[in-house]
């Protein structure tokens, strides 16, 4: 009786100690995927979001505008065809030279974005430029269309930590992208375009094109079409993106705490 009552016992603390270790275990798990996250989270401060965490097939299309203006509307009446929203980075010296067409824009239903003021570079301008490039290309926009931007994106994707800062400062969210269209090289041919485009978009994809390019306006409906038929959704940056309680990983990828 006496060796049964000790085995047993022997037996209870064994049961005891494994559990004890998978507490700990579990508890220094909790902690590293806190310290983790909040890594993450500081670090997210210092980056532009190149694409979301979106597993709803929702992408958003993006189009750069710093030159002519002669395609916009074409563009534009391919969007009302395929009935979707894009975003719209512009340049403010190219507001300032086509606010009819930044107004047709935002009056068909599409989002403006700040994509600087005249195109300097954010690693070769001071503080003080950089401020002066968001703020005019801001004040741009809104004499046009009565509203400030709350969308921001580097020239070139040229980013620097002060350059984020100052968007940040102004309430307005970094927006990179993942998928390049490189439409603007005149060496990219029509089919160059299309299978970049189609092979690297997934969900949560924020796909970049540029107007008065030789190829964007007539691409653009095959791309949307192909796009569409593998079940993805156009939906603008401003609905694809997390507006709070979110950090951005080491990838540029936008994800929701």
């Amino acid at each position: 009786m006496k060796v049964t009552y000790i085995r047993h016992a022997r037996s209870k603390l064994f049961i005891l100690a494994v559990l004890i270790l998978i507490a700990v275990v579990m508890g220094l798990l909790h902690i590293s995927d806190s310290v983790a996250q909040n890594a993450a989270a500081l670090s997210s401060a210092k980056l532009p979001i190149y694409c979301t965490d979106n597993e709803n097939r929702e992408i958003a299309l993006t189009i750069n505008c710093a030159w002519g203006a002669d395609d916009i509307e074409e563009i534009l009446d391919t969007l009302d065809y395929y009935k979707i929203k894009a975003s719209f980075f512009v340049l403010g010296t190219w507001a300032e030279k086509n606010p009819k067409e930044l107004k047709m824009i935002y009056d068909r239903g599409h989002e403006i974005g700040n994509h600087s003021y005249s195109h300097k570079l954010p690693s070769k301008s001071s503080k003080t430029q950089l401020a002066e490039e968001i703020d005019k290309c801001n004040d741009a926009v809104e004499k046009v269309i009565g509203v400030k931007p709350q969308l921001y994106r580097a020239p070139s994707g040229d980013i620097t930590e002060t350059v984020l800062d100052l968007a940040r400062e102004r309430g307005m969210y970094n927006i990179k992208w993942s998928v390049d269209s490189i439409d603007w090289k005149d060496t990219m041919t029509y089919d160059n375009i299309l299978n970049r485009v189609i092979g690297r978009t997934e969900s949560g994809s924020i796909l970049l094109f540029h107007n008065d390019t030789k190829h964007t306006a007539k691409v653009l409906p095959e791309v949307i079409e192909t796009l569409l038929k593998q079940d993805y959704k156009f939906i603008k940056v401003s609905e694809l993106i997390y507006t709070d309680d979110f950090y951005i990983d080491n990838n540029g990828v936008q994800r929701k705490k």
